[in-house]
């Protein structure tokens, strides 16, 4: 059986890298990029197959050039996986507007231009599918976290735009996960952002790679942990309660200890 060719963004974070090894056991063949080249180099090394490329997803000259190598060397991409992204914190007043701008670059734009980069070899050679990597962030408001929920929000509405335009010939699928084990929150607890049943709910990124490999064979929206799934449901079924109950939540934790998320940081979600 032909391995299928999969391109996977942001590959040297964490969800990335156990995406990676995942791939490889699944039998696909992976195209690894990032930013970091050592970091490349080294996973690649580690996993000892699959192809690596070194590009910035918020620069049209280098997403020019790694699709004419990855077409020219491979011919087409099967699969392709969105997951380069990363975050800031802050209130609305905290971040400046080129924090927004450059979430906007990595969370959104930068999955625009490797999907249209892709998508007509992938069309040409019949059809493919599009798997990009969003967040809880991108299904309701998170306080302190407007920038990454608005890039959030956008790849979210993208992806359903692409369903309804190609589909059955290209499957989208978007995996939305809750708060993730990874540097993100060094420091912070999650539980500034989310309600304390939920934020002690901390996914690893292995887990969140297991449901990108499931999602590759059934694309569709999935939203992760159950808990946080139950409550994206409830924010769907009744906004207005949700948001009331989410604010007590949130003006609660406030009064009970200082808001350490006036403290800009930025990782990956």
């Amino acid at each position: 059986m032909t391995k299928r060719i999969v391109l996977l963004t942001g590959a040297t974070g964490g969800i990335g890298r156990e995406t990676a090894r995942l791939l490889l056991k699944n039998g696909d063949y992976p195209i690894l990029v990032s930013r970091n080249k050592s970091t490349l180099h080294e996973l690649r090394n580690e996993l000892g197959s699959g192809d690596i490329f070194s590009c910035d997803v918020t620069q049209e000259e280098e997403v020019d050039q790694l699709v004419e190598q990855v077409l020219q060397r491979y011919g087409k991409v099967d699969i392709l996986i969105n997951n380069a992204g990363h975050g800031a914190f802050g209130g609305a007043l905290d971040l400046a507007v080129s924090d927004y701008a450059d979430m906007m670059e990595t969370n959104y734009l930068g999955a625009v231009r490797l999907t249209q980069a892709f998508l007509p070899s992938m069309l040409q050679y019949g059809g493919g599918r599009i798997i990009n990597i969003a967040s809880v962030a991108g299904l309701t408001g998170i306080p302190n976290l407007s920038a990454y929920c608005a890039s959030k929000f956008a790849l979210i509405g993208f992806s359903e735009a692409l369903k309804l335009e190609y589909s059955p010939r290209i499957l989208v699928g978007v995996l939305c996960p809750g708060p993730v084990q990874t540097p993100f929150f060094k420091g912070i607890h999650p539980s500034c952002f989310f309600p304390a049943p939920i934020a002690r709910q901390l996914i690893d990124a292995q887990t969140v790679a297991k449901h990108v490999i499931r999602l590759i064979e059934r694309p569709r929206v999935k939203v992760i942990p159950r808990p946080m799934h139950w409550a994206i449901q409830l924010r769907n079924i009744l906004p207005g309660f949700y948001l009331w109950a989410t604010k007590k939540v949130y003006d609660s934790f406030k009064q009970e200890e200082s808001h350490p998320a006036r403290k800009k940081h930025s990782s990956t979600l």
